[in-house]
């Protein structure tokens, strides 16, 4: 009998769950593994904290095409990774951080890319470039309630921000009107917020009891809503190639529910395409210039993170554009979903999005080998 020759592994490192398969996004994973099959490679879905440090083995997960069932075993520790870990709470994640910089130690093991740090973080890094600062709202970590007070006096309007958060959970526009505040957002399970208060104490001591310990930011309240009404923002998805170059994989217009706040698609929201959506807004000749900037922003950004930071796989960047078409950024995502383009029924750009990670896989594992 003939023994098979061991392929080289991708392991998708994911957030354990408490339930039969403990992890989600299983069919994005399922996806992963048909293509890496294809590739040459064994994709492997494991948890950080199922790691046998001793023996560099971990209990987890391949996906059997035959049987079209998830198989659970013993792996030998995959010389690549692709992290998809997310977090609930502050403790997971310093438990994270503690296996990650473990997994960084040992010297047969890489990366497809590094996660991202906080939302201030990356900012800071993006507001050294002189290009970027005019698209870049106005940020300061949110201190104390003197500083929200007087920020509000010469404003009216702040939109607030969990440092970690993703979305739209816990973001929070905040509107004085004479003697009244007015509270609208999303509170940290993702359920809508409307609350008015006649005093600014009883409005800061709801704020400070809602966000806790949780670091945020105080950020400059954008007019980022379409002729009708409704929140939006455009993702841009960047992913490296099987060549190693950074790529635009898609981009898309992602519209929130009616009153809300966010555009986030777990939120409620919608997609469309970008083009069509941002003529209806601009009209044609300024949406193809609105198109150029963001075109020329998803180029940029990588590459200067990337300098700043250590390599990356795959960047979600969040685009804004106000009513007087000034294009703002708003966030960049190391762990950028990709549900906006299965929502467009963009099929190119969604299968690009699944394969990319893959063949950049393959670059590396090649780039090893040679």
């Amino acid at each position: 009998m003939r023994l098979r020759t061991q392929r080289p592994s991708l392991g998708i490192m994911v957030t354990e769950l408490n339930r039969e398969l403990p992890f989600a996004n299983s069919n994005f994973y399922q996806n992963l593994s048909y293509h890496g099959s294809n590739e040459g490679m064994d994709v492997i879905v494991f948890s950080p904290n199922r790691i046998n440090w001793e023996q560099d083995m971990v209990r987890g997960y391949m996906y059997e095409r035959e049987t079209q069932t998830w198989i659970a075993k013993l792996f030998p520790l995959p010389s690549l990774i692709y992290d998809r870990c997310f977090f609930s709470n502050k403790q997971s994640y310093l438990m994270y951080q503690s296996l990650v910089r473990k997994l960084r130690e040992k010297p047969h093991i890489r990366f497809l890319g590094y996660g991202l740090g906080g939302k201030w973080e990356v900012g800071q890094i993006l507001q050294r470039d002189a290009d970027l600062q005019p698209y870049l709202p106005e940020t300061n970590r949110l201190r104390n309630k003197r500083q929200l007070e007087a920020w509000l006096h010469n404003r009216t309007d702040a939109f607030l921000k969990p440092q970690g958060g993703s979305q739209g959970r816990g973001a929070l526009h905040v509107h004085k009107e004479g003697l009244l505040f007015q509270v609208q957002g999303r509170d940290g399970s993702n359920h809508p917020i409307a609350r008015d208060f006649m005093d600014w104490d009883s409005c800061w001591q709801w704020l400070k009891n809602l966000i806790g310990t949780r670091p945020y930011l105080l950020q400059e309240y954008l007019h980022l809503h379409s002729l009708n009404g409704m929140a939006y923002d455009v993702r841009s998805l960047v992913q490296k190639n099987g060549r190693g170059y950074w790529e635009h994989t898609g981009m898309a217009v992602r519209i929130g529910k009616p009153g809300s706040i966010t555009s986030n698609l777990h939120g409620g929201g919608t997609a469309e395409d970008v083009t069509d959506f941002l003529a209806r807004e601009f009209g044609e000749t300024k949406s193809q210039q609105l198109l150029d900037t963001i075109a020329t922003l998803s180029k940029h950004i990588p590459t200067l993170l990337e300098a700043s930071h250590g390599r990356l796989v795959e960047l979600g960047i969040d685009l804004g554009i106000d009513t007087s078409g000034h294009v703002w950024i708003l966030e960049v995502n190391s762990k950028p979903g990709r549900t906006v383009f299965a929502r467009l029924h963009n099929e190119r750009a969604r299968m690009k999005s699944i394969t990319n990670p893959i063949h950049y896989a393959g670059f590396l594992l090649n780039k090893q080998l040679s």
